[in-house]
C-alpha cells in the first residue's frame, strides 16, 4: 500500500508507506528528485534521505529488511548514529 498525493499547501509529495520497500522507494525518490517530501507524517530533507540510503545500501540483506521496517524518523535516528553526524536518544 503506497499512497502518494500532492499536498496543495506546500507543493510537496506525501507518502504513507505500507511496508519497508515502499518507504525506501519514497526515500530514494527524495534523493533522486532533490526535493523534500513528507514520509510517514514527517518532512524528509535531502541530506537525511541521502544518509538513510547510504546506510541502507551498506547493510546485509537481513539487516536491510529490519532497517526498512522502521518508521522514517527511527530510520533517520539510526542512520545518524551509524554515520556519527549527531547523537540520538
Amino acid at each position: 500500500m503506497n499512497t502518494r498525493r500532492r499536498v496543495r499547501e506546500h507543493g510537496t509529495m506525501e507518502t504513507v508507506a505500507g511496508n519497508g520497500k515502499d518507504r525506501m522507494n519514497a526515500i530514494r525518490t527524495v534523493v533522486h528528485e532533490s526535493q523534500f517530501a513528507k514520509i510517514d507524517g514527517v518532512m524528509m530533507d535531502l541530506f537525511t534521505a541521502s544518509i538513510i540510503c547510504q546506510v541502507y545500501d551498506a547493510l546485509s540483506d537481513a539487516n536491510k529488511e529490519k532497517f526498512a521496517n522502521h518508521p522514517a524518523p527511527a530510520m533517520a535516528n539510526i542512520a545518524y548514529k551509524l554515520v556519527g553526524k549527531r547523537g540520538g536518544k
